[in-house]
């Protein structure tokens, strides 16, 4: 039996810790589709360097076939992120698709079929690619292209292609890429329908999945989905049931994600109390970790979604532990979590040296990192004026270098068609 399908035997147990909220309207305010989930979550850098250091290791690409390409697919994926993060998608789907043709050249010039794995990867930052941009359809696409291997119907994008047969070649075994496959589309797919606000469709699927023990992240994916899409519903009871069960499970990862969630959604569904005093432990928890170190994306993923919760709940705690989780995520490195930490502090502390740092990082933010934020520019405008504009040789000088040794001619040509 499945902990979904436990639920219901367990219900009087725990109806009584549900209180009167389960009959309340949920309130949107609390609930986040972005899961916490730590699924291949890669640091989102400051683009000169990222971009430079993509240029170094591609001209540094090694020989030997196999660690060639997978350096070639993984300067391909790099520099789609980085146009992505550039705000030039156009560029960002190039880059996937050449990306797609050089495994597909790759495969077939050392003669390793299993090369053809790389294209993975880029396959699956198209359909990212096309879930930021609202293409939930298109994204969509591409994975259940994707999963169609595992059903014996091949696949086939540009010169990248996997017959039946090769994929049988390929793609069984244990450990082997054929299972990495079903979870990676299993987890970008819950992904993809939470993002876009297809509730029914991710609570479905998180039903027909079958628990997934020797895969905790995917096991983890698969509940996220399951309690963000009931509350998005308005199905309070059955939410806080299994959002209470699954905090009180002595796990790793599913704890300190269901804790934060529990309290999520017993605030959405009108129980601040009980959410407040759940929220106050999670911060506690994790400024513990934060201070022991080492600190890791999943701890500040888990601060960054507290202090937030703490905040709307008009919690000065959230300054708190946003000021305790600035200096690890700048330390880390990871743009948009340090600019949504800064931002949070402004919002809810009204001390004037604390202010002055956070504004302080936002300008570095604005200035430096490359990336183009609205509210970090709003937040600097309103204090220093209007920002320069800044080109994109200035934001990421490498990426131009690096966009052209890639596919053959610089970003501007592009330009110059329009």
């Amino acid at each position: 039996m499945s902990l979904l399908e436990e639920v219901p035997v367990r219900r009087n147990a725990l109806q009584a810790a549900s209180g009167p909220a389960s009959r309340r309207r949920v309130d949107g305010r609390f609930i986040s589709d972005e899961p916490l989930a730590p699924y291949d979550r890669h640091v989102r850098r400051e683009l000169a360097s990222w971009s430079a250091e993509a240029l170094q290791k591609l001209e540094g690409a090694p020989e030997e076939p196999m660690e060639r390409a997978a350096a070639l697919a993984r300067a391909h994926q790099d520099a789609a992120l980085i146009a992505s993060y550039l705000g030039r998608p156009n560029e960002a789907r190039l880059v996937c698709h050449a990306g797609l043709d050089c495994v597909a050249e790759q495969a077939e010039s050392s003669g390793d079929e299993s090369i053809l794995l790389f294209g993975f990867g880029t396959l699956v930052e198209l359909s990212r690619l096309d879930a930021r941009l609202g293409r939930t359809d298109e994204a969509l696409c591409v994975l259940e292209r994707l999963s169609g291997l595992s059903r014996g119907q091949g696949l086939s994008f540009g010169a990248l292609t996997i017959a039946p047969a090769t994929w049988a070649r390929i793609g069984p075994g244990e450990g082997g890429a054929e299972g990495a496959l079903a979870s990676m589309v299993a987890i970008e797919t819950q992904r993809t329908l939470l993002g876009s606000g297809r509730h029914e469709a991710a609570l479905e699927m998180a039903r027909s999945q079958g628990p997934t023990p020797a895969d905790p992240v995917l096991e983890a994916m698969r509940r996220e989905a399951y309690l963000v899409s009931l509350c998005r519903l308005g199905r309070g009871e059955e939410a806080l049931l299994v959002a209470a069960l699954w905090a009180a499970e002595a796990h790793p990862i599913r704890r300190p994600i269901f804790e934060v969630r529990h309290a999520e959604a017993l605030a959405a569904f009108g129980d601040p109390v009980r959410a407040h005093a759940i929220a106050e432990e999670c911060g506690r928890r994790v400024e513990s970790r934060l201070s022991a170190g080492p600190v890791t994306m999943f701890d500040l993923t888990i601060a960054a979604r507290v202090s937030r919760l703490l905040a709307t709940l008009g919690d000065p705690l959230a300054a708190e532990l946003c000021r305790t989780s600035l200096p690890a995520a700048t330390a880390i490195g990871d743009v948009p979590l340090a600019a949504e930490l800064a931002l949070r502090i402004l919002a809810t502390d009204r001390r004037d040296e604390v202010r002055a740092d956070a504004l302080e990082a936002l300008r570095a933010i604005a200035t430096g990192s490359g990336y183009r934020i609205p509210a970090v520019e709003r937040a600097v405008e309103a204090e220093d004026g209007p920002l320069l504009a800044r080109s994109l040789k200035a934001r990421a000088p490498s990426y131009p270098r690096l966009f052209e040794r890639l596919l053959g001619f610089p970003p501007d040509a592009l330009e110059r068609q329009f």
